[in-house]
């Protein structure tokens, strides 16, 4: 089966602390009957080892008569089969959520192998870990553990796909093949791993969505909204003929939700609407770090002082007032791609900037991260005059591909893996890598 990132497919690089996370020191600790190699023999005697930076490399702060280095390796057992809750090791205080409004620091459990190495002052750890192994712990990453069986399949099915696509290969400069977080896929070790979510990927080892007999890019976000946007709507580059805009129901309406966004903010009939989890624990479902709500519907407010302090963040633009905001072009879903901030420069003249993509307006229009870009300014004829913007809008992340928690809808009425994928990747054909 062709694969294009050229891993294979066996072993996946995560980086779990980067020097951006601006880390110098690092605990980590295993069970006595964790079956661990190392290149310092020393450590296999302990059961934790504090790591920090040195002058020449990474000092091990609870056995100091061991010369300063780098890399330190910590390796166990990684078969999809030897798996079990909180299995391998554990490192406290990892970031998750990078950059969003829900960034925190959580400890994680993890199988593999662990290469800690310094780079730029600061600590660098890497994950090498079974594709099987990695696939089964992304779909408790990104899901909760009381998830329905056919989601966390689906899930699992869309992760080892992604993972051996790897279509962006943003971080294969970086010497790993993807990160632990939302600009990738979340994934947190075996730490909220069950039996449950265990058996979902052992039951579908190998099982990959192939078009045209290749391996597909499978993309995913948390709520669509309503309907499934395309993918030359968020990113560059020509149409994908399975990740196309429709409607995340059971019966496909004519037209897109861009044709009339308040008809749109009405419809409650999709998979993933509010109505379905009113008697739900999405936080049971939906897993530990998506704890705020259903993100079906949403309304915020910004201040324009923060849309400035954004525009010269993200843009090096000195403006002294926004004017007006004007949409141009929006995706089948509402989606907005292309916008225009008018303004005054710092030198009193009349000023438009370009904000393009979905992702630079979710940046621009958030103190950490917008839901989506799916929204209308409810306050648009007197925006000029207010020191505020109000957003109206639906939807969690880019819309492209499966819709978690439309996928949630599905499997809740029992609808098996194989419909929902076949649902959120049309033309698409499931079989097996083997």
């Amino acid at each position: 089966m062709p694969i294009s990132s050229g891993l294979n497919s066996e072993i996946i690089r995560v980086g779990i602390v980067l020097p951006e996370d601006k880390i110098q020191e690092i605990t980590i600790s295993w069970p006595t009957e964790l079956e661990l190699e190392s290149n310092v023999p020393e450590i296999k005697t302990t059961q934790s080892v504090t790591l920090q930076i040195g002058d020449d490399g990474i000092v091990i702060k609870n056995s100091p008569h061991i010369a300063s280095l780098t890399p330190i390796t910590f390796e166990c057992p990684d078969k999809v089969e030897s798996l079990s809750t909180k299995y391998g090791f554990h490192i406290d205080s990892v970031v998750a959520g990078r950059g969003f409004h829900w960034e925190k620091r959580i400890a994680v459990d993890l199988p593999g192998k662990l290469d800690v190495s310094k780079q730029d002052g600061f600590l660098k750890v890497i994950n090498s870990v079974d594709v099987e192994a990695y696939v089964a712990c992304v779909a408790t990453s990104e899901m909760g553990s009381e998830a329905p069986s056919d989601l966390l399949a689906a899930q699992t099915v869309v992760a080892r796909c992604w993972s051996l696509a790897l279509a962006e290969a943003k971080h294969l400069t970086d010497g790993y093949d993807v990160c632990n977080d939302d600009c990738c896929q979340r994934y947190q070790g075996t730490t909220y791993l069950t039996d449950h979510s265990l058996n979902a990927a052992i039951e579908t080892r190998g099982e990959v969505l192939v078009y045209d007999n290749e391996v597909i890019d499978a993309r995913y976000s948390k709520n669509c909204g309503g309907m499934v946007e395309a993918y030359d709507t968020v990113w560059e580059g020509d149409k994908v003929p399975y990740l196309i805009p429709l409607w995340d129901a059971p019966d496909q309406k004519p037209g897109f939700a861009v044709d009339d966004f308040e008809s749109h903010y009405a419809y409650d009939k999709a998979y993933c609407s509010s109505k379905r989890f009113e008697n739900v624990n999405l936080a049971g479902m939906l897993g530990k770090v998506d704890v705020s709500g259903s993100y079906s519907r949403w309304e915020q407010t910004m201040t324009k002082t923060d849309i400035l302090k954004n525009l010269k963040k993200y843009t090096g633009l000195i403006w002294l007032s926004i004017d007006d905001i004007r949409i141009m072009e929006r995706g089948p879903s509402a989606r907005i791609k292309y916008l225009f901030l008018v303004g005054t420069d710092e030198n009193g003249n009349t000023a438009e900037q370009m904000v393009k993509s979905e992702y630079g307006i979710r940046q621009m229009f958030s103190d950490s991260f917008l839901y989506s870009s799916a929204f209308v300014i409810k306050n648009a004829e007197t925006v000029a005059d207010d020191d505020h913007v109000v957003l109206k809008g639906v939807g969690w992340g880019h819309g492209v591909g499966l819709c978690q928690m439309g996928a949630l809808g599905m499997a809740l009425d029992n609808i098996g893996y194989q419909n929902i994928l076949k649902h959120y990747y049309p033309g698409t054909r499931l079989t097996s890598l083997s």
